[in-house]
């Protein structure tokens, strides 16, 4: 948690990409740990997160097409009233820095749309496992993975 902790105490504001609320979640073996300590920090008033309205969409996927709505609860219920956690809805200001973000780096249109939210936002870094992300300069974008 060394590197994480450096990060984070350095951060007002951080923005989050889909793939933290999973892992936190689903219990992923590998990033359980990182994504429980980002969220209790978040939870206590440490740093203050940011993300995506898209995030809804993104969480309800797998769980939708499993029919496991205990699941889809859970997601709901994380997004929805956890303190700290601001969801940034997807306005016509996120949608054109979104286009100019996917124009320069040719990303799919919802990770652009993640990033424009993080720089609209004025989040210090947007926190991801998606290294497509590391060339976008905008924001510093933090890979989990590089963080083990």
């Amino acid at each position: 948690m060394g590197k994480l902790q450096q990060l984070l105490d350095k951060c007002n504001c951080i923005a989050i990409d889909t793939n933290l609320f999973i892992y936190l979640v689903e219990k992923n073996p590998n990033y359980a740990e990182l994504a429980k300590y980002i969220f209790e920090k978040i939870e206590h008033g440490d740093i203050h997160a940011v993300t995506s309205s898209l995030v809804i969409a993104e969480l309800l996927v797998k769980p939708f097409e499993m029919g496991d709505f205990t699941l889809a609860k859970k997601y709901k219920a994380l997004v929805s009233i956890f303190p700290n956690l601001t969801l940034r809805e997807i306005d016509y200001m996120v949608l054109e820095k979104s286009a100019e973000i996917r124009a320069r780096y040719k990303i799919r249109t919802p990770d652009a749309i993640f990033i424009a939210t993080a720089i609209l936002e004025r989040a210090d870094v947007f926190i991801t496992n998606d290294i497509k992300l590391k060339n976008v300069k905008e924001i510093e974008v933090i890979i989990l993975n590089e963080l083990i």
